[in-house]
């Protein structure tokens, strides 16, 4: 597991690199992972509160967690768990340039302490042995407010090395253009999902997570949709209507009033997933 010390308490944690100077505290307003512990330096195993929410498992919104044992061998989870870490730094990055460096910074912690540190043995044995080096200078970079334009360079340099990672996930026999497409819808529902708990969260962090999934959703469905349409037009339909909605639900970083209907939205990005589920 990962070998940097995490102590996570009531509303915070603080996450040190090892040999550097330990980083500032981040409020984290909801459990970091269901029934997770983790070791304290000098400290006993807390354990963390098991419900919904961000990085639970089997919450009610889209931060549903990822099945690491899966991610090994299977290609498409391996690529949910990459994402998940995408969607957080995609939103991180937008919030901290729009002043929000608070919510910008528990983004990307977020995605290195709810996924990276749940994936780190399997990255690794995948070899890729750069991405959790990056993601700690881009947590490290914003929870010390640098200037934007050096946040954007490392959350950026961690969006590279993604994209880098994808190129190691395991092979099956589901073509890598299926499960990019496979990807895009999963995302989408996400995004529907979270954004059901928006209408009851005002929390700016809430609606962040959904802004995450449906930009990287956008992200992925540029490469995903010229294959799709040559695939079937039905398919590309519904992954676009429900691309649409996202957009609509999600305008911008800053929390806006949206006319999309969340029963609508979640129906859509179903069809999706429901489109793209046997594609090879």
């Amino acid at each position: 597991m990962i070998n940097r010390k995490i102590w996570i308490g009531v509303g915070a944690f603080v996450l040190a690199g090892t040999g550097s100077a330990p980083m500032k505290a981040l409020v984290v307003d909801q459990p970091l992972a269901s029934g997770k512990q983790v070791q304290a330096t000098g400290m006993p195993l807390v354990q963390i509160a098991q419900g919904g929410g961000e990085g639970g498992e089997g919450g009610e919104g889209g931060e549903a967690g990822i099945n690491v044992e899966a991610a090994a061998s299977d290609p498409f989870a391996y690529g949910v768990a990459l994402q998940v870490i995408a969607a957080h730094y995609h939103a991180g990055l937008a919030a901290y340039e729009a002043g929000e460096r608070d919510a910008g910074a528990q983004m990307f912690a977020h995605g290195q302490v709810e996924v990276y540190a749940e994936m780190e043995d399997t990255f690794k044995k995948l070899g890729v042995l750069d991405l959790g080096a990056k993601l700690e200078a881009a947590v490290r970079m914003a929870s010390d407010k640098k200037p934007v334009s050096e946040v954007r360079q490392s959350a950026k340099a961690v969006l590279v090395s993604i994209g880098a990672a994808e190129k190691k996930a395991p092979k099956s026999g589901t073509s890598a253009n299926a499960i990019k497409a496979q990807l895009v819808a999963e995302l989408i529902d996400r995004a529907a999902a979270q954004y059901v708990v928006v209408q009851k969260d005002t929390n700016l962090e809430s609606y962040l997570d959904g802004f995450g999934f449906a930009v990287a959703a956008r992200e992925q469905a540029s490469a995903a949709l010229p294959w799709l349409r040559k695939q079937d037009r039905a398919k590309e339909a519904a992954v676009k209507q429900a691309l649409a909605l996202a957009a609509k639900a999600y305008p911008s970083v800053k929390r806006n009033k949206s006319s999309v209907v969340a029963g609508d939205f979640l129906a859509a990005a179903s069809k999706a997933k429901l489109a793209v589920s046997g594609l090879k």
